[in-house]
């Protein structure tokens, strides 16, 4: 899983940051932390993969998270899509994010 981060972190590798998104929604407690650390941690790269995977009733709630901890303006703006999702579930993790994201930015700044 390290490794498969590393790839998806410094190199974009479309193949790793599938497996991120997979590790995330099907693996175990460590995989899913590593796995959600390492989408993070990639920043804007993750979201297009992350939002898709959401799109597709993969674990929104928890990969609504993801997007959210993310913490960049283009974050911010995917989080607003996701508002309007026609999932409930995917919506009220998105409001619930957005109003954290906007908190936490106004606490910081």
């Amino acid at each position: 899983m390290l490794a498969t981060g590393a790839a998806w972190r410094v190199a974009g590798m479309a193949w790793a940051g599938r497996s991120l998104i997979d590790a995330f929604v099907h693996g175990n407690d460590d995989e899913r932390t590593l796995a959600g650390m390492s989408l993070v941690q990639a920043g804007d790269r993750s979201l297009p993969l992350v939002v898709e995977a959401i799109a597709s009733g993969s674990d929104p709630v928890e990969l609504v998270d993801v997007v959210s901890s993310i913490g960049t303006d283009d974050a911010r703006n995917a989080l607003t899509r996701l508002t309007d999702s026609a999932d409930p579930a995917t919506t009220a993790a998105a409001v619930s994010a957005l109003q954290d994201f906007d908190e936490i930015r106004r606490r910081n700044a």
